[in-house]
């Protein structure tokens, strides 16, 4: 008898260790994009306000599990997506940048910029019913924008340019063969996680997530800088072979 009870103690400590958060474990949980109750460091430039005024879901501001406005919008999106006109790096003359190499912004670039070109609420959030996208009322009623520290495009007559940051939906193998040899590195070039492929790059493009990991899967940053690998130098030469 005491020792299946010394069996079932150690099954029931086993199942509570299980329910414990792994705090070595990195998630937006703490983060800046986490939107819950007294944490988000972005709205307004101020801290402790919640998209959700008394919100516990962290997942819940960007995504949902049902009625998400499509896969292509983001997997199971439901924040507003941006809908301004943006004039890519291909189009500010650069001298350097490659000839003939097209820009297209991916899906995660432009789920980043729903928030980050300041043209959308971040409580502002979208849902597919009856076949239809809608828009619904921002979470709390008053619509909230990112803080103006948070925007990262330039805007000029009415247009959010993209000239003035770091090339986003390009496509690295383009780059590659449009460059001279050895400006940039293979993809197959081994950094921290894993390659530059699979890694920095999304569906074969450099996106802003490729630098930029707000899941913290890779690190545990809380700053505004939640690198893939690392910050710095370090993070340009996992691409840029200088």
């Amino acid at each position: 008898m005491k020792k299946l009870s010394v069996i079932l103690g150690g099954f029931a400590l086993g199942a509570m260790m299980a329910m414990v958060p792994m705090s070595s474990q990195a998630s937006i949980v703490g983060s800046k994009h986490d939107f819950t109750s007294s944490t988000n460091y972005w709205i307004n430039g101020s801290v402790n306000w919640a998209a959700s005024s008394s919100s516990t879901n962290v997942c819940g501001e960007c995504h949902t599990i049902h009625h998400a406005v499509g896969p292509s919008s983001g997997p199971l999106w439901i924040h507003t997506a941006t809908s301004q006109t943006f004039k890519t790096y291909d189009q500010g003359g650069s001298e350097t940048f490659p000839s003939g190499v097209t820009v297209t912004l991916g899906t995660s670039t432009k789920t980043c910029l729903g928030c980050h070109d300041g043209s959308v609420a971040i409580n502002s959030q979208s849902g597919y019913t009856s076949g239809t996208v809608t828009n619904k009322a921002p979470k709390g009623g008053t619509a909230e924008y990112i803080s103006s520290g948070g925007i990262v495009v330039e805007v000029s007559g009415g247009v959010d340019d993209l000239t003035h940051m770091h090339p986003v939906g390009v496509n690295y193998a383009s780059c590659v063969a449009a460059m001279p040899t050895g400006d940039l590195n293979p993809t197959t070039t081994a950094i921290a996680g894993g390659t530059v492929a699979n890694v920095m790059l999304k569906n074969g493009n450099v996106e802003c997530s490729s630098c930029h990991d707000i899941h913290r899967t890779q690190g545990t940053a809380t700053s505004s800088g939640i690198y893939t690998i690392a910050s710095g130098q370090a993070l340009c030469l996992a691409c840029h072979n200088k």
